[in-house]
């Protein structure tokens, strides 16, 4: 006997096998640009991290002898990143995110025109989820797939989250809460001695 959530994600299952990408239209809703604030939360909001924090991002992201990690001085703000780097957050490392990033997440960002980064936290422990019940499923990682079960929602100027779409509700026990997001900015880049051929 299937439980109520076994029967709930292969009703899903069965939505998105006889979905026809044909019918799937138009851009996710975004709020209008008079609905947010009006001073960006990166021109205000400085990195809390300290330089003893790099050895946790580097253990924790997995990104020791791959990556150069950089907390950003009390000047430096998390919309400029030093030549080279990106900005990322200790949230969505401590939510799932992982370096290198998983293709299929990579492959969906391109997709919907955004950079990981730009992603709050929640949003990787709900794709991370949502990659095992598809994998479950045997269904593909392919950002055709994920667009059927999730949408985009801002969160604020150049900052975005992940929910379900419509009644699509079966990935439960994600805080909620952005909160602290901003401040626990850090700069990262590939290593490029990692890159070289050790022949």
């Amino acid at each position: 006997m299937s439980s109520p959530s076994t029967s709930l994600v292969s009703s899903t299952v069965e939505s998105i096998d006889s979905a026809s990408p044909i019918s799937q239209a138009g851009e996710p809703w975004l709020p209008e640009p008079e609905e947010l604030p009006t001073t960006p939360w990166y021109e205000e909001k400085t990195s809390t991290l300290r330089l003893s924090d790099i050895p946790i991002i580097k253990e924790k992201g997995g990104t020791i002898g791959k990556f150069e990690v950089v907390i950003p001085h009390p000047d430096e703000r998390a919309h400029r990143p030093p030549p080279g780097f990106h900005t990322f957050y200790m949230n969505q490392i401590e939510m799932g995110l992982r370096f290198s990033i998983p293709r299929f997440i990579a492959a969906f960002c391109r997709h919907i025109s955004l950079s990981p980064s730009q992603l709050a936290p929640n949003s990787y422990s709900f794709l991370l989820a949502l990659a095992v019940l598809l994998s479950y499923h045997e269904l593909p990682l392919i950002p055709y797939v994920l667009m059927q079960l999730v949408q985009i929602k801002r969160l604020g100027p150049g900052k975005f989250y992940l929910s379900h779409k419509g009644d699509h509700s079966f990935i439960k026990g994600n805080p909620s809460s952005h909160k602290g997001l901003m401040s626990r900015c850090f700069f990262l880049k590939r290593d490029v001695n990692s890159l070289r051929c050790k022949c």
